[in-house]
């Protein structure tokens, strides 16, 4: 379990280090390519962008890892909107989201714009599983995970994916 815990911290970690680091490299190579902007920045307000105004494709890995993700937080809403979501279940499903993010993290073969992209979704929700392995009913937990749910299909092609219509 403690291993488990040091490959969450590290990988939490480099995605916040991605975070950071991603607008700059990103508008780096946009100047680079565009110096007649002027120094505008076009990429202000969020790493998340869009394949050239089109979603990423996603591969199969990626697929079965969010709808395993989706699955385990479906399961729980009810609890949670009942505020009957136990200290015990709330781990269970953080270690659940925890586990479909490493096979992500281990599996996914998408082109690396898409990848970063991705690692800022999985940054959020590994933030929203710590909160509600915390706190079972805090709205830094699983409120967060599915707003990150909500936004995954804005940002990748995964045919079926049902939305998510209640927070």
């Amino acid at each position: 379990m403690k291993h488990n815990q040091i490959v969450i911290t590290v990988f939490s970690t480099l995605c916040f280090l991605l975070l950071v680091n991603a607008p700059l490299n990103a508008q780096t190579s946009k100047n680079e390519e565009h110096q007649h902007n002027h120094g505008h920045n076009e990429l202000t307000g969020s790493a998340l962008k869009l394949n050239q105004g089109n979603k990423w494709q996603t591969d199969v890995a990626l697929r079965q890892g969010m709808q395993n993700i989706y699955d385990s937080v479906m399961n729980a809403a009810n609890a949670f909107h009942h505020a009957s979501l136990t200290q015990t279940e709330a781990k269970k499903l953080a270690a659940q989201i925890n586990g479909q993010v490493e096979y992500l993290v281990a599996n996914c073969q998408l082109e690396p714009q898409a990848d970063a992209v991705l690692h800022v979704l999985i940054g959020e929700l590994l933030t929203g599983a710590e909160a509600l392995s915390k706190e079972p009913l805090s709205n830094q937990g699983l409120p967060q995970i599915v707003k990150v749910l909500q936004r995954y299909p804005d940002y990748f092609d995964h045919p079926g994916w049902k939305a998510v219509t209640h927070e």
